[in-house]
Parts: structure tokens; C-alpha cells; sequence
């Protein structure tokens, strides 16, 4: 089966909310839909067995590995001409499909949309995300400086349709982490692409509700992780000669974030990490480096 579209879902434990994805996306021979399952309850995967959809592929890890592994898995399955990965709790407009159509014959790299961030119950918008203001401030503006901003600080997969071609071409994949995991690729599709090309329909909806993981209270552990996934954009930011905010993040900026979000303990403990585990630090600021040929600081 030749496809057109692939599309590559992770799911964990949430088969009511890819039921829903799944309807989403239309019953057409040329889509191939992908959910690749990272380790869920045998409950929710008895319920995940039960969804359908056209040509559905349903693939079982016997472990959790992660959204990066995952996605991996998925883009390695994929055989479409075009790939989006996006995830199992949010959903595509009406009109996405009809709009990715006019642009499947053209000669692009990359397709970026904007989204719209909602309430998962309701579907009311909640906020702007960033990467959505960015690619918007590239659509008012085109310039070098907006540019930068879509290209390097855009940096999800659902708003992007990419060519397989071009992904095959740079070797392009996911990073194998838990946390942002979309980073990596989005900045190799920004270094490498040649022809991005950005529209200003709203084709997706990223959705969150007060319960999910993004308003819950991470430990100071889990804060210096996410600490340490900026620490491999900072150096990536830093060989761009990106050296300034809303790309590199200096350190100093983590005592204000800190003390108001954790509170002055959970900020003294966070900076007992920041100095016990400075290799690590040093290893995150070169984690992206490769992307330059290799080069290192």
C-alpha cells in the first residue's frame, strides 16, 4: 500500500482520548495510522484493542520507554510520503487533511500550522502556546529574526507535516529521553530544512485540563531534569550565537523561577543538585552539539 500520510501516535493509558484522535483523522486508504503503545495496562490495552480505524497498525511495547522511544518506533514504521507524530490525547481539525492535500504534490521540507491550545473537556481556549506565537510571528513578520524563532524555538512535532524524504535524507529521529521529547527533532528539521514552508490555519488541538502532568507538582528531582533538557538547548543555543532570551537560559534565572514556584527549601535543594552533579551539567550542554559536525566544548 502506497501512503500518502503517515501518522505515528504513542499512547499510555488513555485508549478514551486516542479514541478520539482516531476519530479525527479520516477513513482514507492513503493514511496510515500508527499508535505504538509504550507499556499501558493490560485493562487499558484490552480497551485499545478495541479501537478501529482504516488502516490501523497497533504496535505493543512489553515496557514503558518513553515518548521519545515511541516515537521513534512509529517514524521507523511509517511509509508515507508525508509524517506527522502527534499525541493521543489531543485531536486534528476538520479541515486538517483537506488542507495537508493541497500541499502533498509541492516541493517542501517541512509544512508547519498552527494550533490551538483547549480545554480537554470543554475544547474553550485556554492560552497561546509557544510555538504557535512563534510560527505566528513568522506568518506577520517573515525576517531573519522570526525566522530564527520558527526554526529553533518552535519545537513541537504535532504542528509540523514533514517530508519522509527529507527525514530519511538527514537521518532525522527523536531523542530517547521522557522529557521534551520533540526537541531534538524539531531542531534538526530547523537546521536542515531548505524549504519550511508555514501556512496560518489552525489544523490541530493540543489539549490539557487542571489534572494533567503539565499542572501537577514535579519533585525537585524531576525540576532538575527538566533543567538539565534546557541545559542541552542552551548549548545548542550558545554554538548558534543564540545567547539571549527567549533561546539561551542563564542559571540566575532558575533562583526567581525557583523561589516562587517551589518555595526557598525545595530552591536550596534544587541548587545542592545544580553543584553535586555538575558532570552531568557539563554532558546535557553537549548532548546537541553533534549537529554542528561533531564539534564539542
Amino acid at each position: 500500500m502506497e501512503y500518502t500520510y503517515s501518522v505515528s501516535i504513542p499512547h499510555y493509558n488513555s485508549p478514551n482520548l486516542l479514541g478520539r484522535m482516531l476519530k479525527s483523522i479520516p477513513e482514507r486508504s492513503d493514511i496510515q495510522v500508527i499508535v505504538v503503545d509504550d507499556g499501558s495496562s493490560p485493562q487499558n490495552v484490552g480497551e485499545l484493542k478495541k479501537l478501529q480505524h482504516k488502516n490501523l497498525e497497533l504496535l505493543l511495547l512489553e515496557e514503558n520507554r518513553g515518548g521519545g522511544y515511541a516515537r521513534n518506533v512509529g517514524l521507523q514504521k511509517a511509509t508515507g510520503k508525508w509524517f506527522i507524530s502527534v499525541d493521543a490525547d489531543d485531536y486534528f481539525s476538520d479541515d486538517a487533511f483537506d488542507v495537508f492535500d493541497q500541499y502533498k504534490d509541492k516541493d517542501i521540507d517541512c509544512l508547519g500550522f498552527c494550533v490551538e491550545c483547549v480545554d480537554t473537556e470543554t475544547g474553550k481556549v485556554t492560552r497561546e502556546l509557544v510555538a504557535n506565537k512563534n510560527v505566528s510571528k513568522y506568518l506577520s513578520n517573515p525576517s531573519p529574526d522570526t525566522e530564527r524563532l520558527l526554526r529553533f524555538h518552535n519545537l513541537e512535532s504535532w504542528n509540523k507535516l514533514v517530508s519522509m524524504d527529507f527525514i530519511r535524507k538527514n537521518n532525522i529521529s527523536y531523542e530517547n529521553c521522557r522529557i521534551n521529547i520533540d526537541v531534538l527533532y524539531s531542531i534538526l528539521i530547523g537546521m536542515r530544512a531548505e524549504k519550511y514552508k508555514v501556512i496560518p490555519n489552525e489544523l490541530y488541538y493540543f489539549t490539557e485540563n487542571a489534572n494533567s502532568i503539565t499542572h501537577k507538582k514535579r519533585t525537585v528531582e524531576r525540576e532538575f531534569q527538566f533543567y538539565l533538557q534546557v541545559q542541552k538547548r542552551n548549548g545548542f543555543y550558545w554554538e548558534m550565537g543564540l545567547r539571549h532570551l527567549p533561546f539561551y537560559r542563564r542559571d540566575i534565572l532558575y533562583v526567581p523561577f525557583m523561589l516562587k514556584k517551589r518555595g526557598i527549601k525545595d530552591t536550596i535543594q534544587f541548587f545542592k543538585l545544580w553543584w553535586e552533579r555538575r558532570e552531568e551539567r557539563k554532558e546535557a550542554r553537549n548532548a546537541y552539539l553533534f549537529v554542528f559536525d561533531n564539534k564539542s566544548k
